[in-house]
């Protein structure tokens, strides 16, 4: 905690532009549809909701009805455990990529985001999640069951 509050003071005293500290990572899994289906752990903090965009393009976002502080998931494509899509989906195109990340409403965390495509959608197995690697441009696949229970431990 004591990491955080000196980022903000030098933001602070600096007036530079800083970010919001990432206090969980979002990842994708499949459903048994092959449905994407949205994961986060949180480890400090909380969320209150989601944004996928591209550019300066959103192209969907949602909002949790309780904050977030642990690990939760909702469908990309319909929300659902406390999630709900707010506005309208735009659709996705299989050749492009798309970030996600994870928002507070007050500004004080986030969720690191995950760059991914259509195309690794496609090859994800339901209890496989795609997070993004933590030391290295791209992304990696881990269980379900890891990604629940060591995500902290390594971020």
């Amino acid at each position: 905690m004591l990491k955080w509050i000196g980022i903000a003071a030098a933001c602070a005293l600096t007036l530079t532009a800083c970010t919001v500290p990432p206090g969980g990572v979002v990842g994708v899994t499949v459903d048994a549809q092959g449905k994407p289906v949205i994961v986060v752990q949180m480890c400090e903090g909380h969320i209150d909701g989601a944004t996928m965009y591209r550019e300066d393009e959103t192209f969907g976002k949602w909002e949790v009805s309780s904050p977030v502080t642990g690990f939760s998931r909702f469908d990309l494509d319909s929300g659902g455990n406390g999630w709900a899509v707010v506005g309208d989906l735009v659709g996705r195109d299989p050749k492009l990529r798309y970030t996600i990340y994870g928002w507070s409403k007050d500004n004080r965390w986030s969720a690191n985001h995950l760059d991914f495509s259509e195309q690794e959608l496609t090859n994800l197995k339901p209890g496989t999640v795609l997070v993004p690697e933590r030391k290295a441009e791209g992304n990696r696949r881990r269980s379900l069951q890891d990604f629940k229970d060591k995500t902290c431990g390594e971020w």
